[in-house]
């Protein structure tokens, strides 16, 4: 095995750094670490340069992409193409979780999971966010997930781990991009039977939430249209699915 681990950093120069080393030390030491890449996007401040330091650093580890666009979800994308490892994790800047990245390691060791998502959603959570964001997730997974696609499973963002090549295939059939990409692989692969291991997390907020709770509202039901419009394609039992799975 070798592991991959993809860290998208937009306007992230002043907490990427010190995040990434405190990251790198609490790490164990028998996780086969092949390379962590940080895929700066787009950012008005110095993101870029941090990154260059780190690589300064640690060149044999962090590898460095670089996207002119703003977009969390391109910036997953093109990490999880770009990677070189058998497998993946995909962490945030704020929540770069060791402890996730070794459960992983274990799980794909034991054959548990193919594709591991990190549930805020999950019974044995601890989500210590403020209130407003913890409403916010309990609303969009219940009524977009659930009520409106069907899914069975309790989240879809934030920290997930892939076999690589089950994760560049869902690169090459997603068909959104942005925040809706990371909501979109977890829903193909549900669709197209992969086993999704839900796991709970300790989250608190490290720092201010880019982008305001209110402004993300009355992006839902274009994300729902979006969703369906993809899912749509793959209907349960369809030919599609099933040449899909064959790959």
């Amino acid at each position: 095995m070798e592991f991959s681990i993809v860290i998208p950093a937009h306007n992230e120069a002043t907490n990427l750094e010190p995040f990434v080393t405190s990251f790198i030390r609490k790490l164990p030491s028998h996780i086969p670490l092949t390379e962590i890449l940080l895929v700066e996007n787009g950012s008005r401040d110095d993101t870029l340069q941090a990154c260059y330091r780190l690589q300064r650093d640690l060149p044999k580890l962090i590898r460095i992409l670089s996207i002119p666009r703003a977009s969390y979800g391109e910036a997953i994308k093109q990490g999880i193409l770009q990677s070189r490892g058998t497998h993946i994790s995909i962490l945030e800047c704020d929540c770069l979780n060791a402890e996730f990245v070794a459960d992983s390691v274990e799980l794909f060791r034991s054959q548990q999971a193919q594709f591991i998502v990190a549930s805020k959603r999950h019974p044995q959570s601890i989500d210590r966010r403020p209130l407003k964001r913890r409403i916010l997730t309990a609303l969009y997974n219940y009524f977009l997930l659930h009520i409106f696609l069907g899914y069975p499973g309790t989240d879809t963002h934030g920290l997930k781990s892939i076999e690589a090549g089950r994760a560049k295939q869902l690169c090459e059939l997603a068909i959104t991009s942005d925040e809706v990409f990371q909501t979109e692989i977890v829903l193909l692969a549900w669709r197209l039977g992969v086993k999704i291991h839900e796991r709970p997390i300790r989250i608190r907020e490290t720092r201010h939430a880019p982008v305001a709770v209110l402004r993300r509202i009355p992006k839902v039901m274009d994300t729902v249209r979006k969703l369906k419009r993809s899912l749509a394609r793959f209907p349960i039992n369809s030919s599609a699915l099933r040449a899909v799975q064959a790959r």
